[in-house]
């Protein structure tokens, strides 16, 4: 799970951390989110992407050493041959819309390792969608505060 400490919403509920050579050079080419199951795919030590043979947009976040985010790429096109942010430490890949739907941008910090707890474990964390409401990129959850 992802979320935004600054804005107090979550980005993601099924992470892939992105860690071989092979899916690292392939990442979402011929794949989506919604096949692999997962709605966002981070990809450490990295400071540049390409979109090159993939079919739909994404949304990009750059985040620095401290988890800063560095800079955003909303709705990123296919077929940008690089795509990249200088002091970069690592690069989340969203499905399009993510970003605008949270309200994330440059200088939000987000929590890369963010577990669902109880209620009287963690400050509560509202999700990006109002309460019941279906999304394709945010899931409905039993619990959707954490």
């Amino acid at each position: 799970m992802i979320r935004n400490l600054t804005k107090r919403t979550v980005l993601s509920y099924r992470t892939f951390q992105v860690v071989s050579f092979g899916d690292r050079l392939r990442g979402l080419i011929g794949r989506s989110f919604e096949r692999l199951g997962i709605d966002a795919m981070v990809f450490p030590s990295c400071s540049s992407i390409h979109t090159c043979f993939m079919t739909f947009p994404i949304d990009v976040i750059f985040l620095g050493p401290e988890n800063t985010v560095l800079k955003t790429c909303p709705g990123c096109r296919p077929w940008r041959p690089a795509v990249w942010c200088t002091g970069s430490a690592s690069v989340i890949e969203l499905p399009a819309g993510a970003l605008s739907h949270t309200g994330t941008e440059p200088g939000d910090r987000l929590d890369l390792n963010a577990e669902t707890v109880s209620d009287g474990e963690r400050t509560k964390i509202s999700t990006p969608h109002a309460a019941g409401e279906q999304s394709a990129v945010f899931p409905a959850k039993e619990n959707s505060t954490i």
